[in-house]
């Protein structure tokens, strides 16, 4: 079967989930039907994991020397990561309110996949070593964390804003409160913080190993350098209380957007212009 009908095919699984958290919020349901609603969130979301790890499959992304990246999989990989963490979340706390907007970013993704540059052509990054292969999976599994980070920022933008106009929505009084929402924003930071560090460092240790120099000036580390920097500061005056909410969430979603342009953003356009 062809990987690009397995994407579209998860994606359709992971549309008719983000369907049912939408009907879900919108109609305030009980808590039968939450229950009932929720394992049905489970199976699409199980489903949609499962076909989108044929489709990598099916794209030969792994080799016996490592692993065989291109864009395509790339995103398909750090989509993997972003459902699979958030179906935990589900399950252990039921965190479902942040679907109503990661899956459908998800749904685009997973449908947008097949038709990527270099989706078929010859490979993005081929790695021939253990270390390339540990940098660039905890690369993404970094990005995987800070897109959870920053979509709750998104939401703890809207539910402050919705707070201050005393204009309370149904969407707005379908998401969690702004205590969960901040609790978990936070938690998610601090891991990523800690994933893209090691990411930095063993990116640099895998130059310095292969080339005996370090590539400091390229647009992947410059970038993830700036967003590893405002995280760290975000902790920082975070722990000192300096800085407001509304300039957290703020600042969250710019690390984010740097982090995802040091990652997709310049081979993306590159891909396209080439």
């Amino acid at each position: 079967m062809n990987s690009g009908i397995l994407f579209i095919a998860a994606g359709m699984a992971t549309l008719a989930a983000s369907f049912i958290i939408w009907h879900d919020a919108l109609n305030r349901r009980g808590t039968p039907d939450r229950q009932q609603s929720a394992h049905q969130i489970n199976a699409l979301l199980a489903t949609a994991i499962a076909l989108n790890i044929w489709a990598i499959h099916l794209m030969d992304s792994f080799s016996v020397n490592g692993i065989n990246f291109t864009l395509a999989n790339s995103v398909a990989v750090a989509t993997l990561l972003v459902q699979g963490m958030y179906m935990i979340g589900v399950m252990r706390h039921g965190t479902r309110g942040l679907g109503l907007f990661l899956l459908p970013a998800t749904v685009i993704s997973l449908i947008l996949i097949p038709i990527l540059p270099a989706a078929i052509a010859p490979s993005w990054v081929k790695t021939d070593s253990v270390l390339e292969t540990g940098h660039l999976l905890v690369s993404l599994l970094a990005y995987a964390v800070l897109t959870l980070a920053a979509f709750h920022a998104v939401m703890q933008i809207m539910l402050d804003r919705a707070l201050k106009r005393k204009r309370l929505t149904i969407l707005a009084q379908s998401l969690p409160s702004l205590i969960d929402i901040e609790r978990h924003m936070i938690a998610q930071v601090k891991i990523a913080t800690t994933l893209i560090a090691i990411s930095v460092l063993s990116g640099l240790s895998w130059q310095w190993v292969e080339y005996q120099h370090f590539a400091i000036l390229s647009h992947k580390v410059l970038l993830a350098l700036f967003s590893l920097a405002i995280l760290v500061l975000l902790l920082i005056k975070r722990h000192r209380s300096d800085w407001p909410t509304r300039i957290v969430s703020r600042t969250v979603v710019g690390a984010y957007l740097l982090l995802m342009l040091a990652y997709f953003g310049v081979n993306l356009i590159k891909s396209w212009i080439s």
